[in-house]
């Protein structure tokens, strides 16, 4: 068997390393500031972290705190039904009487009193007496139909 021995050199220091530049307290919190943005954009935090439950927190109180105003662009009520049959419903019967609705698209200017008429003879088909007509109108005060009342 042969010994070994062991060679101890002498410990040499390497040299020492440049030191890095001196950041200003302004650029660290500027870089901070950056990251944190950067995470956030990207959600780059893990689920469940104190950062991800922050951000998930602020979206649902922008949902849920906004005032309605800030997103006015909901649509106003409109009877869709009367658009897709034509322009005339058939919305009730009693004895002899029969509502319908009719599109204000279809009266187009003219007065409901004599359009409505010539209106409804086109779709029955049979002779019939117009009771009533009234408006139905939005909140805005926009014509949504004509309620009429035709005796048969």
């Amino acid at each position: 068997m042969a010994l070994s021995s062991e060679v101890h050199e002498p410990a040499v220091d390497p040299p020492p390393a440049p030191a890095p530049p001196k950041k200003s307290v302004l650029h660290k919190v500027a870089s901070a500031i950056r990251l944190v943005l950067s995470r956030s954009i990207f959600w780059a935090y893990e689920r469940g972290s104190w950062q991800y439950d922050l951000i998930v927190a602020a979206i649902l109180a922008f949902i849920f705190l906004s005032p309605r105003v800030w997103f006015n662009d909901r649509p106003t009520l409109q009877l869709t039904d009367i658009r897709h049959l034509q322009g005339i419903i058939e919305v009730g019967r009693a004895n002899h009487e029969v509502r319908y609705l009719v599109d204000p698209r279809l009266v187009d200017g003219e007065k409901p009193e004599d359009a409505i008429p010539i209106i409804l003879k086109e779709h029955l088909h049979m002779p019939f007496i117009v009771k009533s007509i009234d408006t139905v109108r939005d909140r805005h005060q926009v014509i949504l139909s004509y309620t009429v009342l035709v005796e048969e």
